[in-house]
């Protein structure tokens, strides 16, 4: 029995309206080898007791990070949550509450937003932020338009070593716009300043990942420079824990700030729910993408929140809106303010450092004693990529037999790197768990080097 309730004549007549002739034109922008044709294979019927079991059976074949011994990072990290993190947004006066359509009547919601926003201010160094995208690679995208709109530019240059994840969804939300999408060149895993000098101009957008998806550190301040000196506008990706050791992107010339923030009291969850976060000076707050809540005081002088600026497309002006977000991931966000607020400044500063100290504790230990090096010299903050003498792919897959995922296959990322493996070390690993790492690399390199 069909679910929806039109007829195949009001179906036509919305798709003359709508000025194509079939539901197929509308699906163009998908890709023919992603669309599914014919009827979905899924055995039965099944009776409720049936069916829990077959899906309780197909659950069974999963296995979670908490099953292996993980070094997986590449933008999603397994660092530890404190339970107080969960009991706090259990509570169902969050758990519970959805995005405010009347806003102020729900000052808690609004109040936690405000938080959130205030501790990204502080930890980019811009002047204001807004109240949370979908992910990293979303907010790197939505900044990328918003610069666009700031520059009346038409070019976005992005280094080769931004992640290729965060480039597929930047691809597709430039797809419909006249901007041009350009690569610029690396050196030794690094953007080539040279190369970017010499492609640089006015009213470019310039993105710059700050730890890079090889986990290295980027010259920012020649990129910054370079950006001012040519008139570009700079947006700075970055990674949120590696803020309280590194300086913030206000610093070395970023417009915009943005970067995915999992990482702030969230478990690592493939598929989401994630966080983007996006900073900005405070002259291009009418630009910014999602909604932006601020405080103030009432007729008594009492202090209030407010939602002070959106940009929803459900709202009026919905035609000159400057962001499709229909969901402001409030309670994920609401994590990472509780998570950074309960660490406080020292806290959030001994957990970088202790992240940092633990990868380069990795590095050595992986380097001096297996006979591996690593791919790519330069600074890093929690990952590091090794060279390996097989495929990387073969690596995890032999170690995964013994309970350890060893890292990211950079294969992935490019065909040119299948011998490199992205190591990442959060505050979560012990001693023990890295010398176990290492013995293990050094018994597949040692086994690759007698093939």
């Amino acid at each position: 029995m069909p679910y929806l309730p039109h007829t195949d004549a009001d179906r036509a007549e919305m798709l003359r309206e709508i000025g194509v002739s079939s539901f197929e034109d509308l699906l163009e922008s998908i890709p023919t080898d992603l669309r599914m044709t014919g009827e979905l294979d899924i055995p039965g019927p099944f009776s409720e007791e049936e069916i829990g079991r077959h899906l309780g059976k197909l659950a069974a074949g999963n296995r979670g990070a908490n099953c292996l011994l993980s070094f997986a990072g590449g933008g999603i990290y397994d660092h530890h949550v404190p339970a107080v993190v969960r009991t706090i947004t259990s509570m169902p006066q969050f758990y519970t509450a959805y995005t405010p359509y009347q806003a102020e009547v729900s000052q808690g919601t609004l109040q936690s937003i405000y938080e959130f926003q205030t501790m990204i201010a502080r930890l980019t160094g811009l002047d204001v932020a807004n109240a949370s995208l979908y992910d990293g690679a979303s907010a790197t995208a939505e900044a990328a338009l918003m610069g666009l709109d700031v520059t009346r530019g038409a070019r976005v240059l992005v280094p080769a070593t931004v992640s290729p994840h965060v480039k597929r969804v930047l691809r597709t939300y430039l797809a419909s716009s006249a901007a041009d999408l350009r690569e610029v060149p690396t050196r030794d895993g690094r953007i080539d300043v040279a190369a970017l000098s010499g492609e640089i101009s006015e009213n470019d957008v310039v993105i710059v990942q700050h730890p890079n998806a090889l986990g290295l550190l980027e010259s920012v301040n020649d990129v910054g420079e370079l950006a001012e000196r040519a008139g570009a506008l700079l947006v700075a990706s970055v990674d949120p824990l590696s803020l309280a050791v590194l300086r913030p992107p206000a610093d070395y010339g970023a417009a915009i700030a943005v970067g995915e923030g999992q990482c702030l009291g969230s478990a690592p969850s493939y598929g989401g729910p994630l966080l983007g976060f996006l900073a900005a000076e405070r002259r291009h707050i009418r630009r910014m993408p999602g909604r932006i809540i601020g405080a103030t005081v009432d007729h008594d002088g009492r202090r209030g929140y407010v939602m002070t600026l959106q940009t929803r497309e459900q709202h009026i002006r919905r035609a000159r809106a400057t962001s499709n977000i229909c969901t402001n991931q409030g309670l994920v966000a609401l994590a990472a303010a509780v998570y950074m607020s309960l660490l406080g400044r020292n806290g959030f500063r001994e957990t970088a450092v202790h992240v940092m100290s633990k990868a380069h504790y990795a590095a050595d230990a992986i380097t001096q004693h297996t006979g591996l090096s690593l791919a790519f010299p330069g600074p890093f903050f929690r990952e590091f990529v090794v060279e390996m003498p097989r495929p990387a792919s073969v690596i995890r897959s032999e170690l995964s037999r013994d309970g350890i995922c060893p890292g990211v296959d950079c294969g992935t990322y490019d065909p040119a790197l299948e011998r490199c493996l992205l190591v990442s070390v959060t505050e979560r690993h012990t001693r023990e768990d890295v010398d176990t790492l290492a013995s293990a690399l050094g018994a597949a390199a040692a086994e690759g080097g007698s093939a």
